[in-house]
């Protein structure tokens, strides 16, 4: 590819417009596999599967967060990810046909939140990875170099501005290498546990009774199907900036299940919980160091670390595609969109322990915001739209569209997501891990989908609402293929 890389890729497929088949990059079942995982395993992966023994038997948490994730991420994929496929379209302007032309700001809001929210915590932790290995191998008494993790961060930062300037063709390459690199380092680490402890030490007993979270088995599995249910909808964000690349219906539904549900976010969170089980340690740092032994177990966390690299591109550029929602964004020249997307991150440069203090408490909180949108997208696309969205109604100026509603949202579909929040922050409150009686049954994420989906549906077709023309017919819908 030659002129500037194909002109960055046509400035990285002009921006959130839709991307054309004969555009689109991940031709192959591989490609977006990769992509998805390589979203799923970074390091934060290693933190949620160390966190598995706290809650009792370590194997029950394993089998129940990957029940979760396969449940939460049908559900993503086919509320966001197959509208977005078909029209070649961001998660952001599918959901206006919902939310209406303006209600559609909460989304990018929690887009942009989630995405730079993610990658902010990602270059926190990888500096901070750094720092911390220098100040083992140099210094063990020592605190951690808080000008090495500055240095670490700010160019980081830079590389990542670096690789994600030149589109979605990098990020797509760049996946291909990071993400087998994660499963090769998970598969190390369980080689490790295997000739250090033996199998019949990875029975998973967990924590002991008296510091169990719980000692209920079925409050356990709760847990665990919950956790991996809220990691599942954490996808959706940036689910539709990845589908819209694809060019074949049957690369939508298994690559995106196996490889953020199977092969990244799953494959590495049980490693690290079995990790966290037999030596009783939950910073994956610390017990990959005292598994490999100071040099080796130090190369398995720098490889670890670099890995972050890949995840990072593909947060910054779903956060580039959103943010050009901003009209005055839109007109800037992809490069400039990335270099203003991570410009914030100098500030986080500095402070990468007050984030991290302070932000992964609101992270926690990230399934919640996606619950109401999960189900207010799926039941509008498939139970109201019937597959049916007209793309010159998504772009048209206020008040024109037929997706205007009420000024511009559709009040009904805000209401629910508010209601859908409540009630899951009633059944479950992800900080103070507090839960109602009825969530040992129900859970919380998959009772809320549920419900709001259905008091959507019926509100819609009460009010008429739903009965809303488009300007422009979109071609008949296909056949929902979901081939795994």
């Amino acid at each position: 590819m030659s002129d500037a890389s194909n002109r960055l890729l046509q400035e990285a497929l002009a921006g959130r417009l839709p991307v054309l088949p004969h555009e689109r990059i991940y031709g192959s079942y591989g490609s977006l596999l990769w992509t998805t995982a390589v979203l799923s395993a970074a390091s934060w992966a290693y933190l949620i599967g160390s966190a598995f023994p706290a809650f009792g038997n370590t194997w029950l948490s394993i089998i129940g967060y990957l029940a979760g994730l396969i449940i939460g991420e049908v559900v993503v994929v086919l509320a966001v990810g197959i509208p977005a496929y078909r029209y070649g379209l961001d998660a952001v302007d599918v959901s206006k046909a919902a939310l209406g032309t303006r209600g559609s700001v909460l989304l990018l809001i929690a887009v942009l939140a989630a995405s730079i929210g993610w990658a902010y915590v990602l270059v926190a932790m990888t500096a901070r990875g750094v720092g911390h290995l220098a100040q083992v191998s140099l210094a063990p008494a020592a605190p951690v170099s808080e000008p090495t993790v500055i240095a670490v961060a700010i160019a980081l930062l830079v590389l990542i501005w670096y690789l994600a300037r030149r589109g979605p063709a990098a990020m797509e390459r760049l996946s291909r290498l990071c993400a087998p690199g994660q499963m090769v380092i998970a598969l190390c680490v369980l080689i490790l546990l295997l000739a250090a402890y033996g199998a019949s030490a990875l029975a998973g007993h967990g924590a002991p009774a008296d510091k169990a979270v719980t000692t209920d088995p079925l409050a356990q599995l709760a847990y665990a199907v919950e956790f991996g249910f809220d990691n599942a909808l954490g996808v959706l964000p940036f689910l539709g900036g990845l589908t819209r690349l694809v060019r074949h219906k049957r690369h939508v539904v298994g690559p995106t299940v196996v490889g953020s549900g199977i092969v990244g976010a799953s494959l590495v969170a049980s490693v690290a919980a079995l990790a966290a089980d037999v030596t009783g340690d939950q910073d994956p740092i610390t017990w990959m160091i005292k598994l490999a032994g100071p040099v080796a177990g130090s190369l398995i966390v720098v490889s670890l670390l670099v890995a972050n690299v890949g995840t990072l591109v593909v947060l910054v550029y779903v956060a580039g595609v959103a943010i050009q929602q901003i009209r005055v964004l839109a007109a800037l020249s992809w490069q400039w969109v990335v270099a203003l997307t991570l410009l914030p991150g100098v500030i986080v440069a500095l402070r990468t322990e007050w984030l991290l203090n302070h932000v992964m408490t609101w992270l926690a909180y990230n399934g919640v915001m996606f619950v109401g949108v999960a189900a207010v997208m799926f039941t509008d696309y498939y139970c109201l739209r019937r597959q049916h969205l007209s793309v010159p109604d998504l772009f048209a100026k206020p008040p024109q569209g037929a997706y205007w509603y009420w000024g511009g949202v559709n009040w009904i579909a805000i209401a629910v997501l508010g209601a859908a929040a409540a009630l899951y922050l009633s059944l479950f409150d992800p900080v103070s891990l507090r839960i109602h009686s009825a969530f040992r049954y129900l859970g919380a994420g998959i009772p809320s989908v549920v419900a709001a989906s259905l008091v959507y549906y019926v509100a819609m077709r009460l009010t008429g609402a739903d009965r809303v023309r488009p300007n422009l017919r979109a071609p008949e819908a296909e056949t929902l293929d979901v081939t795994l």
